[in-house]
């Protein structure tokens, strides 16, 4: 793939991203007063109750894997026989959500105690409606896998935006034609299951492979489980590191730390999701040269991408760093003003974190996740432990702090087992990315903090006008100082 192909992926991403942030402070509110309190509870309410059945336990990730690393080996029919087997996994599975479904719909009464009768009445429709939608389309699961494996990043991107401007559009027209909240779930439920079919159709026409259902092999199949388990322990581990915390401000603290705490899960959200945004889209290039045991060429490629990401997540990091507290002060009051701390904490480990997808991805290409789940896991559990020692002293910060800590900590065991397991030479690596690039972009960030807290600049021009400020400075300087002659060459290639 070209890297012209990449950067339009790449961007595309950031477009997507910036979308779904409109879609949160435009659309939403308008949706809210458009259908009222009650029915946003509701559709939001079944949405996120159905996501709970929906989960693929680690083996989209697989798909991806195991599709990369025989595209990698040019093993056209081992490909073909993943995603047959991956697509009966998945129907399987979507066969027994159903029956869990099934018996759920007879005591959504009583799992819903807090609902009118009025409110059970409708839920149920929607209950319907939304799951009948979401095994549909969760029996298609492993295309959007498969579509990244074939490095189809523009088109697995194009359709993401499509469900999520379409659903917006669609909803939009229907709401203004007198739709009610059947209609909202039907067409969200609707455009996904076509994109689902959008994405089975173009990956069988672009590759001319067709899944082969009659595969089954105890050994692929025992390695998909293991890898998938892995990796599903993975993201429970990172799904209740942060998601537990309020639970934990709620018995040992009170709701004023619950709220700060969740206001800065959300700007950390934020932030992860604008500096993550070239996580796994060079896992098919690492995946080939892991089939070629060309390990030099992988720790180029993870230092060169290391220090895209390492610009972009400094920007935003320090960006927050100068304006977050102002920001923070007229976004929801001084009474929040401990949202800046608790951001800083739990996205500080972003300026190494997100530096290292490239050797993430050697981990997923070699199979050694088993190596690196056990570091989240265990560190995420020591993370809500000493979050709990301290919440009754020192609330959303205190807890900040600790789940902060605890990912810094799993970042130094992963990089130990980058080092040991993978044979990366991460002192080089640091020393080429961070070394080069943080002291000089530091002293920036600080000198213009210096300068914006001196002058008191307050009110949303002088932030907007400060930003835009330290954005235009840090990207110059970068550029003329930092930026070697491959960067400045991949930033011509992707503007073309």
């Amino acid at each position: 793939m070209g890297i012209s192909n990449l950067g339009k992926g790449a961007i595309l991403s950031y477009i997507a991203i910036f979308l779904n942030i409109i879609i949160s402070f435009v659309y939403t509110p308008w949706m809210l007063n458009k259908i009222g309190t009650s029915d946003y509870g509701l559709y939001n309410l079944i949405l996120s109750f159905i996501s709970y059945f929906t989960i693929d336990f680690g083996l989209n990730a697989a798909t991806s894997r195991f599709v990369t690393v025989y595209r990698a080996a040019g093993n056209n029919k081992m490909v073909e026989n993943i995603q047959g087997l991956m697509l009966k996994i998945f129907l399987l599975i979507s066969m027994i959500i159903f029956v869990l479904l099934i018996i759920c719909y007879f005591f959504l009464s009583e799992i819903f105690q807090g609902l009118t009768t009025t409110e059970i009445e409708r839920l149920k429709v929607l209950y319907i409606i939304a799951g009948t939608f979401s095994i549909l389309s969760f029996s298609l699961k492993p295309l959007e896998g498969a579509l990244n494996a074939y490095e189809l990043f523009v088109t697995a991107k194009i359709i993401d935006m499509f469900y999520k401007v379409g659903s917006v559009l669609f909803i939009v027209v229907a709401l203004y034609l007198g739709g009610n909240i059947y209609m909202l779930v039907l067409i969200n439920g609707s455009i996904g299951f076509g994109c689902s079919i959008i994405r089975f159709v173009y990956w069988h026409k672009i590759t001319g492979l067709k899944p082969n259902f009659r595969f089954s092999d105890q050994k692929e199949i025992k390695s998909i489980v293991s890898f998938s388990g892995w990796t599903f322990l993975i993201g429970l581990a990172q799904r209740f590191r942060l998601a537990f915390i309020p639970t934990v401000l709620g018995i040992f603290s009170n709701s004023e730390q619950i709220a700060i705490f969740s206001l800065g899960m959300t700007m950390e959200a934020m932030t992860w999701t604008l500096s993550s945004a070239l996580n796994g889209l060079f896992l098919p290039k690492v995946a080939r040269l892991v089939h070629e045991k060309d390990h030099m060429s992988i720790l180029n490629l993870m230092i060169r991408v290391g220090r895209i990401q390492l610009f972009i997540v400094t920007l935003i990091f320090t960006g927050f760093v100068i304006v977050g507290q102002k920001f923070i002060n007229l976004w929801v009051g001084n009474k929040f003003a401990d949202v800046y701390w608790v951001v800083l904490f739990l996205t500080f480990t972003n300026l190494i974190s997100n530096t290292l997808s490239v050797a993430s991805d050697m981990i997923i290409s070699e199979n050694k996740i088993k190596y690196t789940a056990p570091n989240v896991f265990i560190c995420s559990c020591f993370g809500i432990v000493f979050s709990c020692m301290v919440a009754n002293s020192f609330g959303a910060i205190g807890t900040a702090l600790c789940s902060g800590i605890a990912l810094i900590i799993t970042q130094i065991l992963n990089i130990y087992t980058y080092q040991k397991k993978l044979n990366l030479d991460m002192s080089l690596f640091f020393r080429k990315v961070h070394l080069k690039i943080l002291p000089a972009l530091s002293f920036l960030a600080l000198l213009f903090y210096s300068l914006f807290n001196y002058y008191d600049i307050n009110g949303w021009d002088g932030i907007i006008i400060s930003s835009l400020m330290y954005v235009v400075v840090f990207i110059t300087i970068s550029y003329l100082f930092l930026l070697d002659t491959y960067e400045k060459n991949l930033i011509s290639l992707i503007l073309k």
